[in-house]
């Protein structure tokens, strides 16, 4: 009996994580192919005006991924709790909230995008066509928003599915609106920021529709949000460590940019390109630690916490059989994976950095599935203080250790300060971890 229940809820994560993995690959192609459409039918200076317009906008999308993450603990605790009420009251008021937000954010953006491109010594020549993208993109960060928080919503009342479906479904209209405004309407830059908008806008209402449906069988639901101090506390209380951490994160890879820059360009490319790949082979590691955070959020609600350490568990032995199965890929086909990127015959001092980084990482990866998954746990238990030591220490270790280790070991200091933050977060979250687990025993005994 006690096997079929673990098998029954490993069989729930599975279902649920796989969406989830698929929504944030399609996420990061969207990017990528976006690009490439850009480069193709406009030309070097658009994209390199799109790219400096997009890291600029960035910093505006960023809270709703703050928001986002909130919404998907809060509800996944009502859940758990079975406090219908409060499910009903919060789902209305956090996305009239969150629409506010991106309202205010929007008019924010639009004041300050290009003093914000002169600080950044955005070349003259591309200043027209990075504010004409990053205007209209802006224009469109209340849909956006909403958009995010709804999918959030529809992933923590076990729609998965639809929220993977949503998301690609804006993918593909984004990708078709890209080549119908530039290559048959020739409406440059503006044309690809205007697909990006409408595609999510158009999607966004479907979001909403069948979050509607989702809700309408709650007897406490209604259209009319309340705005209670409560639930905007408690979508504050966590969306703003998250928020300031991600800007945190963003800025630390500029500064570790300005560590890379100086030994030139064929090291620039190599860490571009290494870049891209843990990006992209981290995925699979994150969507199961969301998939973790939403589950044991219902979970330690409900104090079940038998279920929570077989739910780590097994989301923890996935991760890691994964971990190997990517190292084993990466040690096989180094050269397979930098030609994605440039050409490794004729950048040997660049493959050679990429390859270095590529060997370590297994080992970063490894230890990085811990630090998702115990970050997962604490956010979903509240531990966002615990959380945001983790996260900042992680970071402050990574840039002390890389700008330490630069002189005696060269190009070397970059993964190996990566290497030293990853073992300083382990030991962290670990010990936070066990004091969590001490917490809840006395819980149970009361």
């Amino acid at each position: 009996m006690e096997n079929n229940k673990k098998r029954q809820l490993e069989r729930r994560l599975l279902s649920f994580a796989v969406p989830v993995i698929s929504s944030l690959f399609v996420q990061q192609l969207y990017g990528v192919i976006d690009m490439v459409i850009i480069g193709k039918y406009l030309g070097a200076e658009e994209l390199a005006a799109v790219g400096n317009a997009t890291s600029v906008v960035m910093l505006f999308i960023v809270i709703s991924g703050g928001i986002e993450l909130a919404v998907e603990i809060i509800i996944s605790r009502y859940i758990g709790n079975q406090e219908t009420k409060n499910l009903a009251e919060a789902s209305v008021s956090i996305l009239s909230f969150g629409f506010l937000i991106g309202v205010l954010v929007a008019a924010l953006g639009l004041l300050n995008t290009a003093g914000m491109f002169r600080v950044i010594h955005l070349p003259a020549e591309l200043m027209a066509f990075a504010e004409t993208y990053a205007k209209i993109y802006i224009l469109g960060i209340p849909f956006i928003y909403l958009f995010d928080i709804s999918r959030a919503m529809l992933i923590s009342l076990g729609e998965a599915n639809k929220s993977f479906q949503l998301m690609l479904a804006s993918s593909i209209l984004n990708l078709a609106l890209n080549l119908f405004f530039i290559a048959v309407l020739h409406l440059g830059v503006a044309g690809s920021a205007l697909a990006t908008v409408l595609a999510q806008a158009l999607c966004m209402l479907f979001s909403l529709k069948a979050l509607h449906k989702k809700m309408k069988t709650n007897p406490h639901y209604t259209l009319r949000p309340s705005f209670k101090p409560r639930h905007l506390n408690e979508m504050a209380a966590i969306a703003l460590p998250v928020i300031f951490q991600q800007f945190v994160v963003t800025f630390s890879s500029v500064i570790v940019q300005a560590l890379v820059n100086p030994f030139g360009n064929e090291v620039i490319i190599g860490f571009v390109a290494i870049t891209k790949v843990m990006m992209i082979s981290r995925i699979v590691i994150v969507g199961l630690a969301q998939t973790l955070t939403i589950f044991s959020a219902q979970l330690i609600s409900g104090k079940r916490f038998e279920d929570l350490q077989t739910a780590y568990g097994f989301l923890v032995k996935t991760a890691l059989l994964y971990a190997l199965l990517t190292g084993a890929i990466f040690k096989m086909a180094p050269a397979a994976l930098a030609n994605i990127f440039f050409d490794a015959d004729s950048h040997a001092l660049a493959f050679s950095f990429f390859r270095a980084y590529l060997d370590s990482y297994l080992f970063i990866q490894l230890l990085s599935v811990f630090k998702f998954m115990n970050e997962s746990i604490l956010r979903s238990a509240l531990k966002m203080k615990e959380y945001l030591i983790c996260n900042v220490g992680d970071l402050a270790v990574k840039l002390l250790s890389t700008y330490a280790l630069i002189a005696p070991y060269s190009t070397a200091a970059f993964w190996i300060g990566e290497l030293a933050a990853r073992c300083f977060v382990l030991a962290a979250s670990f010990y936070y971890m066990r004091q969590l687990k001490n917490g809840w025993r006395e819980e149970l005994a009361c």
